[in-house]
């Protein structure tokens, strides 16, 4: 089976031990008698080996031999002799993966990779990296059960949720600033990944970037700062892949994904990978469901010189009495949060919403040192929905709401081109890197109020469905025009010990609203432009040790002053967040360590109370410390683990009235540890566990509102097994083990409430 080289360092242990840790480095499912294994040992595997040469190794003696029994399947038999002792079983042959995949190896454990990439500056391993940056695999994203990003990131310990698990949204915190759902990158075109939570199915990795980072992506559309996330689709491999993977969520969702994989050609240069998935049925939170239809088509081709891709997806999605902010008045004590289980949204609110995308990308080899690369992307989504917002008027639960209509779409064209090139200058080696950007989204909205109503978050009312009647069509109501060209070159070393990125990007910004009715623009228009600059510098003080430190910023929109102040629609230029960094980073072979500390400065926009002079003059300023881990501690044993300590303060607030007080929605501390266990007693049973752990926030600038911390323990096991020639693995997880009721999230000055106790159930077969 082929499967790029393995970095071994097994102690001498039982070999069952040893066949679990193998199956899982190389992602072939590796099945065996449990009788056969009994009371074996296998010696100590330390270096780079292929596949085959670990299990030769670890089955010397033994009498057992690895044979081919499926696509991607081992089966560790007992040695049959036939005349003059010769074995009848054909022994597995295998080489390493032809197929370039394009991406930063797995790292031990083969929950992440040891490498990111990073936008214009492209794949980088982790020690090469002068940012905190983590890649998180399809295997976490199965092994996981994950139904949407946010499942993917309870993981990481610099972000944290705004939502619980299957709201129909994403959205996210890193370092203490929102990253709206909006601003989720796909293949590294922003505008097409889902507009509101994706269903992982066409995902093969989950890049994720902390802090500000518009030289490396470009301005994001709703211009988030606090980090980037990338969707990088999957491709199809050097075998045919058949998987089914049936799924079930507490509450009565079931669901169906099909996974399908081929490559043609000659040199199977060709590569066409297809996901579809059907999942419907309620949740565990009362009256409330949700149905998903989703397929991903990827096609790629690998030549020598030229290298294509694309990608077609298709997602239609519809939530029943989910997602929304719970907003609190003004100066409310917060009180306890309700039941996760009881639902204080009517039955009748709904969203549905269908996005369609197509993206193609592609490289040439100029020669064997310059490559230029393009890419172009389109999307439309379309939104319907019937919603209510909340507003919490007292700690007894009392809520007041109206109800809405709400119709919009987003049309999205973007594209991207640049050249990428080594040289050498003296004993300096560059990497350096020109690129042209442009992003252009329409989007329409229509609105239709219905009547006040009241309920009680503890004891929800029933309110009868609203009859809102709302015209036909969307008309457009805004467009965003987004321009740039980058520079940058990363200056090394011969041996690459030290290096040095330096670069800028000039980003141009357009904006214009339309007026609904007339189609005509009703204000002056938003033009401005900013140049965002980075310096980055890597020390490898040995091999397995780097320091790092950056000054790098990100860009966000400039506001407008609203029309009662004095200089009304005076528009500003565009905001950036600036982001001073250092850290460490240690790989000790199997396990590897970030560790970071800094600082990132955001402006905020004021009116000051007695001039009603509007100016971006307020500030956020969040200072951390970071400690991210990932591997594999022990053999069979994989932790994922780290903190996030934050301290988030207001600066320069309108009329000094808020200066010092805590930034709403930044948890001082943020802490999980995800771990993994191959049971030594079975081959195939890994048993998991999880804890989430994330302190008090404030809701509100006046630090008058404020949520408890919260902690969350989640506990699972899944069985890897060959039946006949049919890989199989069950998976089971119960998240949210102890039912815990807690508020999630003050994102937004708004509150969410976790998910409850929640039982997820699948079976995947590769026939």
């Amino acid at each position: 089976y082929p499967t790029p080289p393995l970095s071994a360092a097994l102690r001498a242990q039982p070999l069952a031990q040893t066949l679990n840790a193998l199956s899982r480095q190389s992602g072939v499912a590796i099945g065996a008698d449990g009788a056969l294994l009994a009371g074996r040992t296998a010696p100590a595997l330390q270096g780079t080996l292929t596949l085959q040469q670990a299990l030769e190794t670890a089955l010397r003696g033994s009498g057992l031999v690895p044979v081919r029994s499926g696509p991607g399947t081992i089966t560790i038999q007992r040695q049959a002799a036939g005349p003059a002792g010769i074995s009848t079983l054909p022994a597995v042959s295998v080489t390493a993966d032809a197929i370039a995949s394009g991406l930063p190896a797995p790292y031990a454990g083969g929950q992440v990779s040891r490498g990111s990439r990073l936008g214009i500056l492209g794949n980088k391993d982790m020690l090469d990296t002068p940012f905190s940056a983590t890649q998180y695999t399809s295997q976490l994203i199965e092994d996981q059960q994950a139904q949407n990003l946010g499942d993917v990131l309870v993981n990481d310990p610099a972000i944290r949720n705004t939502y619980s698990r299957d709201a129909g949204r994403d959205e996210f915190n890193i370092r203490g600033f929102t990253l709206f759902n909006y601003d989720i990158s796909f293949n590294g075109l922003y505008g097409m990944s889902p507009r509101d939570s994706s269903s992982l199915i066409g995902v093969e990795r989950v890049d994720v970037l902390r802090g500000p980072n518009a030289l490396l992506n470009g301005m994001a559309p709703a211009g988030s700062v606090g980090g980037a996330i990338n969707l990088v689709p999957k491709r199809a491999g050097p075998d045919p892949l058949n998987r089914v993977t049936l799924s079930y969520m507490e509450g009565g969702q079931f669901g169906s994904h099909v996974d399908l994989a081929r490559r043609y050609g000659e040199n199977k240069e060709w590569g066409v990978r297809l996901n579809a998935i059907r999942r419907s049925g309620d949740t565990p939170v009362d009256h409330s469901s949700s149905a998903l239809s989703a397929a991903a088509l990827g096609v790629d081709y690998q030549g020598d010189k030229v290298r294509l891709e694309a990608d077609v997806n298709y997602q239609k999605r519809r939530t029943a009495a989910r997602s929304g902010l719970l907003l609190p008045d003004t100066g409310v004590p917060i009180g306890r949060a309700p039941d996760n289980k009881t639902n204080f949204l009517p039955d009748w609110t709904y969203w549905d919403v269908k996005e369609v995308a197509a993206t193609v990308r592609g490289e040439v080899d100029i020669s064997p040192d310059v490559t230029a690369y393009g890419a172009a992307g389109a999307m439309n989504y379309d939104f319907t929905s019937l919603q209510t917002s909340f507003l919490l008027q007292n700690p007894n639960g009392s809520l007041v709401g109206r109800p809405v209509r709400l119709n919009q779409y987003v049309d999205t064209r973007t594209a991207e081109g640049g050249v990428r090139g080594r040289f050498a200058t003296g004993g300096l080696q560059h990497v350096a890197v020109a690129s042209v950007s442009t992003l252009t989204q329409n989007s329409g909205t229509r609105r239709q109020n219905g009547s006040v109503i009241s309920s009680n978050l503890y004891s929800p009312v029933f309110n009868p469905r609203p009859e809102i009647a709302i015209a036909d069509g969307v008309p457009k109501t805004g467009q965003t025009r987004l321009n740039s060209i980058a520079l940058a070159d990363t200056i090394s070393t011969a041996d690459q010990r030290i290096q040095l990125t330096l670069g800028a990007r000039r980003q141009q910004v357009e904006s214009s609203n339309f007026d609904a009715v007339t189609g005509n623009r009703v204000d002056p228009g938003y033009k401005k432009s900013a140049v965002t600059p980075v310096a980055a510098l890597v020390f490898k003080v040995t091999p397995v040790l780097s320091v790092y430190g950056n000054y790098i910023e990100g860009l966000t929109q400039g506001p407008t002053a609203p029309a009662d102040a004095v200089n009304a629609n005076q528009m500003f230029p565009p905001s950036k967040a600036k982001q001073v960094e250092i850290g460490t980073k240690y790989d000790f072979g199997r396990f590897a360590a970030t560790f970071s500390a800094f600082q990132i400065e955001r402006a905020n926009g004021y009116r000051n109370p007695v001039t009603n002079v509007f100016g971006v003059d307020g500030q956020q300023r969040n200072r951390g410390l970071e400690l991210v881990t990932q591997g594999e501690v022990a053999t069979g044993v994989r932790l994922l683990a780290g903190a996030a300590f934050t301290d988030g303060k207001l600066t320069r607030t309108e009329g000094g009235l808020n200066d010092g007080r805590n930034a709403p929605a930044v948890p001082r501390l943020q802490f999980n540890a995800a771990a993994e266990w191959d049971t030594p007693f079975l081959v195939g049973l890994t048993l998991t566990t999880r804890a989430v752990r994330t302190s008090s926030q404030f809701v509100d600038t006046a630090n008058v509102q404020q949520i408890p911390g919260w902690t969350r323990f989640d506990v699972g096991a899944r069985y890897r097994f060959v039946a006949g020639k049919t890989p199989i693995t069950i998976r089971a997880a119960i998240e949210n083990v102890t039912d815990r009721n807690y508020w999630q999230s003050a994102a937004r000055q708004g509150l969410t409430i976790g998910a409850p106790r929640t039982l997820l159930l699948s079976l995947s077969a590769d026939i």
